[in-house]
């Protein structure tokens, strides 16, 4: 087997605070968690703090050697639930600021959790480009997403800056309609052009499936950061056509069935031999970092049920690396 540093793994969709159990569960999946091999570190969201019981929780039950990726997705469709034009990349120059504010919430978060640790524990923060809801002026917000990156990149950032591509508001029944990839690398590279700093691309699987309706665009952006010597990060969260996890839905699916893995998803679309694909073009050593994000969808599973599901997206990690 390969020897790597691990993966990140998105373990709040599954954690049962995702669906408000009692703070006695999520304190047993944490450290269940934490006895699953090769993860380097979890992705997590920041809304008010980083967990739903706190900072000082998730930090009491995460292992001092983990890393921690911030994203700032589940708090951007919370506000445009309500606010269509909360977003990095929106023309309403209002909405435009408070989304710049809110990255500067996480700026904190992510000072106040380095010092808390007493290291560098923030690998990096997850940004989106979130346009006006919809906009068909991909120029105007492409336009708006620079001037937002430029404000966000005078910061002293301590760790990595990588924005997550999520299927684009030019393709039909978008599900985030977000800018398009060439869209975002335009604005990464007159922002780096601008400020001298560099903002990666990360690919999620699902995601860029959900855009395509197919499983050949993941690879396609994948080549298409590379090119632009953007690619930073690959996660995978997966799609189906239909099943619990809906068809072509952005619910962080878990992977097809493969050999030895305990849950099954036969709807799911996205296999070890197409995440193999992925890392035969990127291998992980090239990357800041790779991982998974999967989504428990019955909320009265249990603990052990959710642990499974992450368990099998770390087995399907190593299994794709070591198909290269």
């Amino acid at each position: 087997m390969t020897k790597h540093a691990g993966f990140i793994v998105g373990a709040y969709p599954c954690a049962p605070s995702f669906h408000q159990h009692p703070e006695n569960k999520e304190t047993e999946f944490w450290r269940k968690l934490t006895d699953l091999p090769d993860i380097r570190g979890i992705e997590q969201p920041c809304l008010e703090d980083l967990h739903p019981s706190g900072d000082a929780y998730l930090f009491k039950h995460l292992p001092q050697a983990w890393d921690i990726v911030i994203t700032g997705v589940m708090e951007t469709m919370r506000r445009r639930g309500s606010q269509p034009g909360f977003g990095l990349a929106s023309e309403d120059p209002q909405l435009r600021r408070a989304c710049i504010s809110f990255y500067r919430h996480i700026f904190e978060k992510v000072s106040s959790a380095n010092d808390a640790a007493g290291r560098k524990r923030i690998l990096a923060v997850e940004l989106q480009s979130a346009p006006l809801a919809g906009t068909q002026n991909i120029e105007l917000a492409t336009h708006c997403f620079t001037e937002s990156l430029q404000d966000i990149l005078s910061w002293d950032w301590p760790c990595e800056l990588i924005l997550e591509h999520c299927d684009a508001l030019d393709k039909p029944d978008a599900r985030k309609g977000f800018l398009p990839l060439e869209s975002e690398l335009a604005a990464i590279s007159e922002a780096k052009a601008l400020s001298g700093k560099s903002v990666g691309m990360c690919i999620n699987w699902a995601r860029s499936a959900i855009e395509g309706r197919n499983t050949a665009l993941p690879l396609e952006h994948l080549q298409a950061c590379q090119q632009a010597g953007a690619l930073g990060a690959l996660m995978f969260s997966g799609t189906a056509t239909g099943g619990a996890y809906g068809e072509w839905q952005d619910v962080h699916a878990p992977f097809a069935p493969f050999t030895g893995s305990e849950v099954a998803c036969p709807e799911s679309l996205m296999t070890v031999d197409l995440a193999a694909e992925m890392f035969r073009h990127a291998p992980l050593e090239t990357l800041s970092f790779a991982g998974i994000k999967l989504l428990e969808m019955n909320k009265d599973a249990s603990v052990d049920h959710r642990i499974a599901i992450l368990q099998d997206g770390i087995q399907a990690m190593n299994m794709a690396i070591n198909k290269k």
